[in-house]
């Protein structure tokens, strides 16, 4: 009863709460799965149900990491995400757990949904916060002290953002996203690799776009792209708030970062247990776009080019 009432009271005071905290999955407190904590929003759910129990629990049920060999498959989840969910962003970190009887198929998921806040400030106070959320949970076998790292952690949040006002659009960011892309030595000589990025990028949001007449949504796809450790926040800042640009308001960009390898992952368009199988998948399996030998045109090229320049006069004048 407790529980219902709580989850009724969470509802009723959605309207004006701004950042809740969720945790779901594996870990030693809990004899199999977790009890849902946190999960008070329609959002949070969603979630839960795309992530852990279609995309997780679709490739472990069907084996499809299982048959990888050891070469093709990552030796255990290690993520950050990021993910715009209509007009939310939702944060978390997902790491390999165990729960009370030793099973260890099962990550333990941590997410917060932060609703109008800047994704610079999202990045810059709840990305770190979650790192220390992992090491209390790693640490410890009590389900009274997650649910309290949580709750603390959910108190502080609510806190700091009392400071930051809303927002209405999360698709305001600077205009030289390209250019800054361009610069990174990930991408090549002359760009390349950011070239091909760009063409996959057109190539499958072209051949899917939505029919609003038809009702119809996206077709998922993803992308992997090269980054070094050192820049993968700023990376994935770049590559988040072009895309939030490029897509129509309502279309969602999930951003997986492997915290052990020098990738990420990009999903436009809901999730699918396809496309979350990148979560264990090595460069034997899923190789990086820019890699991909696209036969472009001579047309393409030069727009995109023009593009990037273009945004390198952005740049410029920003300056």
């Amino acid at each position: 009863m407790k529980k219902i009432v709580a989850r009724f009271n969470a509802r009723g005071q959605q309207a004006f709460e701004r950042v809740f905290v969720a945790a779901f999955g594996k870990h030693p407190g809990w004899d199999d799965h977790i009890d849902d904590i946190g999960l008070e929003t329609d959002i949070l759910v969603a979630v839960k149900r795309i992530l852990y129990v279609q995309g997780i629990g679709g490739n472990i049920d069907s084996g499809n990491w299982e048959k990888l060999q050891d070469d093709q498959r990552l030796e255990r989840f290690r993520h950050l995400f990021v993910w715009r969910m209509d007009d939310n962003l939702v944060v978390g970190r997902l790491w390999s757990s165990r729960d009370g009887k030793g099973r260890t198929s099962y990550p333990m998921v941590v997410c917060v949904q932060c609703r109008q806040l800047p994704l610079e400030w999202v990045f810059e106070h709840i990305l770190p916060s979650l790192e220390n959320i992992e090491k209390i949970c790693v640490a410890t076998t009590s389900p009274t002290e997650v649910k309290e790292a949580l709750e603390n952690a959910q108190t502080e949040f609510r806190r700091l953002i009392q400071q930051n006002p809303p927002i209405t659009d999360l698709s305001v960011v600077p205009r030289d996203v390209l250019a800054k892309l361009a610069e990174y030595p990930e991408m090549g000589a002359d760009h390349e690799g950011l070239l091909r990025i760009l063409y996959h990028i057109e190539r499958e949001i072209t051949r899917y776009r939505p029919d609003a007449s038809k009702g119809e949504t996206v077709r998922p796809t993803l992308l992997r792209v090269s980054v070094s450790a050192s820049t993968m926040l700023q990376n994935t800042l770049l590559w988040f708030g072009f895309l939030l640009n490029k897509l129509m308001k309502d279309t969602p960009v999930l951003v997986l970062m492997s915290l052990e390898n020098s990738w990420i992952d990009i999903i436009i368009g809901e999730p699918t247990e396809s496309q979350l199988y990148c979560l264990r998948a090595s460069l034997r399996m899923i190789p990086l776009t820019s890699t991909i030998p696209y036969n472009m045109g001579s047309e393409f090229i030069a727009r995109a080019n023009k593009l990037i320049e273009e945004s390198r006069g952005e740049e410029t004048a920003s300056s």
